[in-house]
């Protein structure tokens, strides 16, 4: 990643510039070994810069580390992926562009940060930078293309189990929608010709019907610029994404399904850092910046910082997990691999039984979600056409 600055020099002369590195604290200790005393640090924005796509990472380590073992140098490798994608696509420019630098003398680990087309993640730099140093990049590299597809693997999942939910509350909603503002005002007519005292849950329908009819498609975009508002707020806010990612964790079920997957995910990653030679407390730092949740990344940062000033892994967390939203069992695996050359290994096989442990959950949230709104909706149509009935009962009999 590159990073703008501003800052002074040991004269006091006023310094701004550009450095590369694989994350903003990177950059921050960079600059304090040149002795630049640092003002103002943060990412260089690039107009159209984005998060290298993960279909593009999978290749990219899966190729390279096939290569690799072949005995293909780094930049032939490169151009050799670059020759599946179309030229002048972006993905081509990506591998050409970093091949080019690997060829002028750069190492794998700056030509990333260095391009300017995608966002690399400081953890898949930062494993990069330690495996070309202790010699196992091929390994490495493929264990970074499962953890990717495993994540996109898992997404995917999520995103299927959903959809089938998902349409029958939207079928449902224009079902109801339309028996309001349709249906039954064309049954109104006949109950005001009788005169006749209509039943209570007749006259909520009736609210009902002449509220949707009057307010329905303001109700529509309202809701769409409440829902783009909230999601912007908690995307661009960090007190309010912070505040909200909390409360996440609060909600039944669903809160143990986001803390599965994300401590999944920062497991997984520290065991890659692990593998690499990553130090303990750098290692822990890279991965809780792969943490998506704000409220258990900042977590896992205070952690990081206890324990590069000497602290335990298991004293850190007793001062800063004060409600239980890190599971024991997760706890306790670190501390011991913490003592013990196994901390990888327990890590990789607790993401993994995470991610089993949230396929659990996905299928009872399901095998529970679709009985009970099969019964809301019921629920509603059947009282709205009873409300409906009710009255044309009673003109019946009555008359």
């Amino acid at each position: 990643m590159t990073f703008r600055y501003k800052g002074y020099d040991a004269s006091g002369k006023r310094l701004k510039g550009i450095i590369t590195a694989s994350g903003i604290e990177e950059a921050k200790e960079q600059l304090r070994h040149s002795g630049v005393l640092v003002e103002t640090i943060g990412a260089r924005l690039t107009l159209f810069a984005r998060e290298l796509p993960p279909p593009l990472t999978v290749a990219l380590g899966r190729n390279l580390s096939l290569y690799l073992k072949a005995g293909i140098s780094l930049p032939r490798g490169l151009h050799l992926i670059a020759e599946n994608y179309p030229k002048n696509s972006k993905q081509y420019n990506f591998l050409e562009e970093v091949a080019r630098h690997i060829e002028s003398g750069g190492s794998f680990y700056d030509a990333l940060a260095a391009q300017s087309i995608y966002t690399i993640p400081p953890f898949f730099l930062q494993t990069v930078k330690v495996a070309q140093k202790s010699g196992n990049l091929e390994m490495v590299l493929l264990e970074l293309a499962d953890y990717v597809q495993e994540q996109e693997r898992i997404k995917r999942d999520v995103v299927k189990a959903f959809i089938y939910p998902t349409f029958i509350l939207f079928i449902a909603i224009a079902m109801i929608n339309f028996m309001l503002t349709t249906i039954i005002p064309k049954i109104v007519d006949m109950f005001e010709a009788t005169k006749s005292e209509l039943p209570t849950s007749t006259k909520i329908t009736l609210a009902l019907s002449h509220f949707f009819q009057a307010y329905s498609w303001l109700m529509f975009i309202a809701a769409l610029i409440i829902a783009a508002a909230l999601a912007l707020s908690w995307k661009k806010s960090a007190r309010f994404g912070y505040m909200m990612d909390r409360l996440l964790l609060k909600i039944p079920l669903f809160g143990d399904m986001v803390t599965s997957m994300e401590l999944g995910r920062f497991g997984r990653v520290m065991a890659l850092l692990l593998q690499s030679g990553v130090p303990f407390a750098q290692a822990l730092n890279y991965a809780a910046q792969t943490v998506g949740n704000r409220y258990l990344q900042k977590l896992f940062g205070k952690i990081a910082t206890q324990i590069v000033e000497g602290k335990s892994f298991t004293q850190a967390v007793r001062e800063n997990v004060k409600n239980h939203e890190i599971p024991n069992d997760f706890i306790n695996a670190v501390a011991l691999g913490e003592k013990s050359s196994h901390l990888a290994f327990s890590l990789k096989s607790l993401s993994e039984l995470y991610a089993q442990q949230n396929r659990d959950r996905i299928e009872v949230m399901l095998a529970l979600l679709e009985p009970i709104l099969m019964l809301t909706i019921g629920g509603i149509i059947g009282f709205l056409v009873i409300s409906m009935l009710l009255p044309i009962f009673s003109i019946s009999v009555g008359g």
